[in-house]
């Protein structure tokens, strides 16, 4: 042993306990070993949900920009419309809110 031990975790045992084996694709699990989690190929509906609020607040600021306010409002709607499929009610009223002074700063109707 040396002066540093310390930091390299110390006197290390003998009988050190067998590693498993690692599979030399990622993702793929070994059949033969029962303790190994089965592989699950998803997508998480999250992800795709936060694209699609993304390319649509990306939308309602391009919207805004160019004076679109149609466009605008109908990407404010569909934001408010997510986060209440979601539940989330307070941002949804934050969105439909946005959406109600597009509708009027644009002189929209209906």
């Amino acid at each position: 042993m040396g002066l540093f031990s310390f930091l390299f975790g110390g006197k290390k045992d003998k009988a050190m306990p067998a590693t498993k084996a690692v599979s030399p694709k990622p993702g793929v699990v070994d059949k033969s070993d029962p303790d190994a989690p089965a592989a699950v190929a998803y997508a998480p509906a999250s992800a795709t949900g936060g694209v699609a609020q993304a390319k649509l607040r990306l939308k309602l600021v391009a919207s805004l920009r160019s004076g679109d306010h149609p466009a605008a409002y109908q990407a404010a709607k569909s934001l408010a419309d997510i986060q209440t499929r979601a539940g989330r009610k307070t941002v949804a009223r934050t969105w439909q809110q946005q959406a109600e002074r597009i509708k009027t700063e644009g002189g929209l109707t209906a």
